[in-house]
C-alpha cells in the first residue's frame, strides 16, 4: 500500500466528510484490513476534535447484517452525533453474506428517499472491491446519489487479487495506465466495454470520468467519453422518458459544450449549451417549478452566459446570467437561506458582477461582488469554518480586490486580498499540502502580489510571487507534468519575470520568461496545438520579446514577437475571426509595430499598426460600442498617430489622436470619472497637444496639456499618492512646463519643472533606485537644468546637468548597453558639454561632446537603418566640428 495513495484518498475523504451538511452516501471498496483500520482511525481522531464520535457497525454475522437497515435509519434521530461508519467487507466470497450485502442494499435503495430527508450526516459503506461493479445494479438509486466512492489501496504483499492473473501485462503498462488515467475513467471503461446491455448503465459514471479526463487535460480521452455518455442519455430517454434521465441528457449535451470550449470552438459551445438549456426549459415546462428543476436551468443559463461573454456578446452574457440570477432568487424565497441556496445565489453574483466589469459597469460589479461576500459571510457565520465555506469567502474576497483595483481604490484591494490570503493560509493548516489547498494559496500570493506591484511596494511583489514560485514547484514535484501545473508554473514565472523587470533585473526577467517559455513549449508537445496552447504560448513569446526589446536586443525582440503574430494569425485561421483571437491579433501587430519602430522601420511600423487598427474598426463593427472595443479603438489609434508624428506627417497623427480624444470623451460621459477613464484620457490630451505643439499651435497644446493636468490632480486626490499617480502627474507637469517654456512664460516653466522634479525625488524615495524612477528623475533634471540656463543660471543648470548625467551613468552601468541607455547618456553629456560652453569651459565641453559623439556612432552602427540615430550622429558630428573651431 503505498502512502501517497492512502494520504490522498484520506484528503479526499476528509473534505467530503467536513463538507456534508446533511445526508451524504459514501462507498467504500476494500479487501485488507490495513486501509481500512487506517482510514477509520483517522476519521475518529478528525471527529474527535470537532468534539463528534463515529458510529461503527462490524456485523460478525450475516443475522446482525439484516438487522442493519433499522439501527441506520433509527441513527437519523441524534442529530449531535456523527457520520456512520457500516464494514461489510470481509466474507467477499461466502454466499450468505453476499446475500446479505444484497438484501441490506435492496432495503436502503428502496427508502433511499427517507435516508435523504432523515439521515441528516454521511453514512460510509465498505463493501468488497469484488463487488464494486455490481452495486450499480442492485442500488441503483443509491450508485445515484452517492457523494464519493473508492476503492482502498492494498498492502504490496500480497498483490491485489484482481492483478495477480495479469502478470504477464508487466507492472511497466500498468504503471503507466494508472499515472495517466484516473480511477473513474478506468471503471467507465470497464462498465462500458465490460456490460452486454449498456441501457443499464447510469450516465453519471461517464460523468465522472469526463470530469477526470478534462482535468489532466487528456481532451481525445473526454472527447470519446462524452460521445458515450451522450449516446447513452438520449437512449435512455428514448426508451423512458423520466426525471432523472432528461437531466442526465441535459448534462451530456452539456459536456459537448465544455468539450468545444475547452478546443476553442466557441460557436459549437454555444450550438451545445443552447441545446441543454432548450432541454432544461423543457423540463420546467413538463414539470414545473420544483426547485431541482430551477436550480438546473440556472446552471444551463450560466453556461451560455459563459460562452457569449467568450465570444464578445456581453449583452447576451448579461441577460442569461441576470436571468439565472433571478431564478436563484426565487429559489431563496421559495427555500429559505439553506446553505446550497444561498451559495448558488453567491456564484450567480459573481457571475454578474463579472460581466458587469468588463461592460465597464464597475459600480455595479462592486454591488454585486460584495453581495455575494455578504451572502458567504454569512455562510461562514452559520457553517463555521468547513473547506468549502472559508475557500469560498477566499475567491468572492478576491473579486471584490478586483474591483477595487480597477476603480483604483488600491488599498481597498490590498485589504480584500490580504484577507483571502490569510483565509488560504488557514486552510492549508487545517488540510495540509494538498493539490487543492497549495493551488489555491498560490493564487491568493499572486493576487496580493499584483496589488503591491501596483502599489509600487515592488520588494513585497516579488516576495508574494516569489512564495507562489516555489508552492507551484512544489505541485509539480508532487503531481508531476500534468497540464494544469505546468501552465500554472509559467504563470508564476511570468510574474515573477514581471517583477524583476520592474526592479530593473532583466537578466532575471529574461531568464524567468524563458523558463516560462520553455515549459509552454512542452505542453504544445504534449496536448498539440490547442487553442489554449497556442494562445498561452504566444504570450510567452510576447513576454520574452518584452524583455528582450528593454535589453537592447531588437532583433530577438523582432523574431520573438513576429511567431507570436504567427501563431495568432494560426489561431485566426482555424477558430475564425471570435472577438478574442481579433483582439490578440491587433495586440501582437502593435507590439511588431513598435519593434519595427525602435528599428527606425517606420514605414513596418506603420503598416503594422494600421492593420491592428483596421481589426480594432471591425471589433467595434461587431461587437458595438463596448467600453473594451472603445479604449482599444483608441490605443490602436495613438499608435498610429505616433507612427504618422514620426514619419513627419502631423496632420495624420493630428487626426488620429483627436478620433482618440473623442473616444475617450465618450468612455467619461457613459461610464463616469473612474480611474481608468480619467488616466485615459489625460494620455490622449497630451499625445493632442504634443501634436499641436509639433505644429507650432501653442495655445492648443497649453490648453491641452493644462486639462490633462487637471484630471492627474483630480486622480491624485481620489487615489492618493501611489507611484502611478505620482509618475502621471510629473509627465504632465513637464509637458506643461515645456509649452510655457516655448511660449517665453519661464518662470512659469521652471515652477512646473520644479514640481515635477520634487516628485521625481519622492517616488525615488518611496521605490528606490529602480531603472524607471532613475530615468525619469534625469529626465525632470534635464529639464530643470534647460530652463535654468534659459533664464541664464548657468551654475543651477550645471548642476541639474551633471545630476542628470551621473544618474545615466549608473543606469549604464546596471542596464548595459542598451539603445535607450546610450541615447539617454548621449543626450545628458550633449547638456552637459552645452553648459560648460557657455560658461567657457571648452575642455569640459570638448569632452562631453566627445563621448557623446562616440555613442552616437556606436547607436548608428548597432541600428544604421534608423533615421533618428542617423540624424543625431550628424548633428553630434555638427557640434564636434564647430567646437574644434573654437
Amino acid at each position: 500500500m503505498k502512502s501517497d495513495r492512502i494520504e490522498d484518498l484520506w484528503s479526499q475523504l476528509r473534505l467530503h466528510i467536513e463538507w456534508a451538511k446533511g445526508f451524504s452516501l459514501i462507498l467504500l471498496f476494500a479487501q485488507h484490513p490495513q486501509p481500512v483500520k487506517l482510514l477509520r482511525e483517522r476519521l475518529a481522531d478528525s471527529l474527535r476534535l470537532r468534539t463528534q464520535r463515529l458510529r461503527v457497525w462490524q456485523p460478525s454475522s450475516t443475522d446482525e447484517v439484516g438487522t442493519l437497515a433499522e439501527q441506520i435509519f433509527k441513527a437519523s434521530g441524534n442529530l449531535a452525533a456523527g457520520p456512520l461508519w457500516v464494514e461489510l467487507w470481509r466474507h467477499a466470497a461466502e454466499g450468505s453474506w453476499q446475500q446479505a450485502r444484497t438484501q441490506l442494499l435492496l432495503r436502503l435503495n428502496e427508502r433511499r428517499f427517507l435516508l435523504e430527508r432523515d439521515l441528516r450526516k454521511p453514512l460510509l459503506l465498505l463493501l468488497p472491491q469484488e463487488e464494486h461493479g455490481t452495486v450499480y445494479v442492485y442500488a441503483p438509486d443509491l450508485w445515484a446519489i452517492r457523494s464519493f466512492s473508492a476503492d482502498l489501496p492494498n498492502p504490496p504483499n500480497p498483490p491485489p487479487r484482481e492483478l495477480r492473473g495479469h502478470a504477464a501485462a508487466g507492472p511497466a503498462r500498468t504503471e503507466l495506465v494508472s499515472a495517466s488515467r484516473q480511477a473513474s475513467e478506468l471503471e467507465w471503461e470497464r462498465l462500458w466495454t465490460g456490460t452486454a446491455d449498456r441501457a443499464r448503465l447510469d450516465p453519471r459514471d461517464g460523468f465522472a470520468a469526463f470530469a477526470a479526463a478534462r482535468e489532466r487535460g487528456d481532451l481525445d480521452a473526454a472527447g470519446v467519453v462524452a460521445a458515450q455518455t451522450l449516446e447513452l442519455a438520449r437512449a435512455q430517454v428514448v426508451a423512458t422518458s423520466t426525471m432523472i434521465r432528461e437531466r442526465n441528457l441535459v448534462i451530456a449535451v452539456s459536456q459537448l459544450g465544455d468539450l468545444a470550449a475547452d478546443l476553442g470552438d466557441l460557436e459549437a459551445a454555444r450550438g451545445a449549451y443552447g441545446e441543454s438549456l432548450e432541454l432544461s426549459r423543457r423540463l420546467r415546462t413538463s414539470l414545473g417549478d420544483t426547485p431541482q428543476v430551477l436550480r438546473d436551468l440556472s446552471v444551463s443559463l450560466e453556461r451560455v452566459g459563459g460562452v457569449a461573454a467568450d465570444l464578445g456578446d456581453l449583452e447576451a452574457a448579461r441577460s442569461a446570467y441576470g436571468e439565472s440570477l433571478e431564478l436563484r432568487r426565487r429559489l431563496r424565497t421559495s427555500l429559505g437561506d439553506t446553505p446550497q441556496v444561498l451559495r448558488d445565489l453567491s456564484v450567480s453574483l459573481e457571475r454578474v458582477g463579472g460581466v458587469a466589469a468588463d461592460l465597464g459597469d464597475l459600480e455595479a460589479a462592486r454591488s454585486a461582488y460584495g453581495e455575494s461576500l455578504e451572502l458567504r459571510r454569512r455562510l461562514r457565520t452559520s457553517l463555521g469554518d468547513t473547506p468549502q465555506v472559508l475557500r469560498d469567502l477566499s475567491i468572492s474576497l478576491e473579486r471584490v480586490g478586483g474591483v477595487a483595483a480597477d476603480l483604483g481604490d488600491l488599498e481597498a484591494a490590498r485589504s480584500a486580498y490580504g484577507e483571502s490570503l490569510e483565509l488560504s493560509r488557514r486552510l492549508r493548516t487545517s488540510l495540509g499540502d494538498t493539490p487543492q489547498v497549495l493551488r489555491d494559496l498560490s493564487v491568493s500570493l499572486n493576487k496580493l502580489g499584483g496589488v503591491a506591484a501596483d502599489l509600487g511596494d515592488l520588494e513585497a511583489a516579488r516576495s508574494a510571487y516569489g512564495e507562489s514560485l516555489e508552492l507551484r514547484r512544489r505541485l509539480r514535484t508532487s503531481l508531476g507534468d500534468t497540464p494544469q501545473v505546468l501552465r500554472d508554473l509559467s504563470v508564476s514565472l511570468d510574474n515573477v519575470g514581471g517583477v524583476a523587470a520592474d526592479l530593473g533585473d532583466l537578466e532575471a526577467a529574461r531568464s524567468a520568461y524563458g523558463e516560462s517559455l520553455e515549459l509552454r513549449r512542452r505542453l504544445r508537445t504534449s496536448l498539440g496545438d490547442t487553442p489554449q496552447v497556442l494562445r498561452d504560448l504566444s504570450i510567452s513569446l510576447n513576454k520574452v520579446g518584452g524583455v528582450a526589446a528593454d535589453l537592447g536586443d531588437l532583433e530577438a525582440a523582432r523574431s520573438a514577437y513576429g511567431e507570436s503574430l504567427e501563431l495568432r494569425r494560426r489561431l485566426r485561421t482555424s477558430l475564425g475571426d471570435t472577438p478574442q483571437v481579433l483582439r490578440d491579433l491587433s495586440v501582437s501587430l502593435d507590439n511588431v509595430g513598435g519593434v519595427a519602430a525602435d528599428l527606425g522601420d517606420l514605414e513596418a511600423a506603420r503598416s503594422a499598426y494600421g492593420e491592428s487598427l483596421e481589426l480594432s474598426r471591425r471589433l467595434r463593427t461587431s461587437l458595438g460600442d463596448t467600453p473594451q472595443v472603445l479604449r482599444d479603438l483608441s490605443i490602436s489609434l495613438n499608435k498610429v498617430g505616433g507612427v504618422a508624428a514620426d514619419l513627419g506627417d502631423l496632420e495624420a497623427a493630428r487626426s488620429a489622436y483627436g478620433e482618440s480624444l473623442e473616444l475617450r470623451r465618450r468612455l467619461r460621459t457613459s461610464l463616469g470619472d473612474t480611474p481608468q477613464v480619467l488616466r485615459d484620457l489625460s494620455v490622449s490630451l497630451e499625445r493632442v497637444g504634443g501634436v499641436a505643439a509639433d505644429l507650432g499651435d501653442l495655445e492648443a497644446a497649453r490648453s491641452a496639456y493644462g486639462e490633462s493636468l487637471e484630471l492627474r490632480r483630480r486622480l491624485r486626490t481620489s487615489l492618493g499618492d501611489t507611484p502611478q499617480v505620482l509618475r502621471d502627474l510629473s509627465i504632465s507637469l513637464e509637458r506643461v512646463g515645456g509649452v510655457a517654456a516655448d511660449l517665453g512664460d519661464l518662470e512659469a516653466a521652471r515652477s512646473a519643472y520644479g514640481e515635477s522634479l520634487e516628485l521625481s525625488r519622492r517616488l525615488r524615495t518611496s521605490l528606490g533606485d529602480t531603472p524607471q524612477v532613475l530615468r525619469d528623475l534625469s529626465i525632470s533634471l534635464n529639464k530643470l537644468g534647460g530652463v535654468a540656463a534659459d533664464l541664464g543660471d548657468l551654475e543651477a543648470a550645471r548642476s541639474a546637468y551633471g545630476e542628470s548625467l551621473e544618474l545615466r551613468r549608473r543606469l549604464r552601468t546596471s542596464l548595459g548597453d542598451t539603445p535607450q541607455v546610450l541615447r539617454d547618456l548621449s543626450v545628458s553629456l550633449d547638456n552637459v558639454g552645452g553648459v560648460a560652453a557657455d560658461l567657457g569651459d571648452l575642455e569640459a565641453a570638448r569632452g562631453a561632446y566627445g563621448e557623446s559623439l562616440a555613442l552616437c556612432r556606436q547607436l548608428h552602427a548597432a541600428l544604421p537603418e534608423h533615421p533618428r540615430f542617423a540624424k543625431e550622429l550628424t548633428d553630434a558630428e555638427t557640434r564636434w566640428a564647430a567646437l574644434s573651431e573654437c
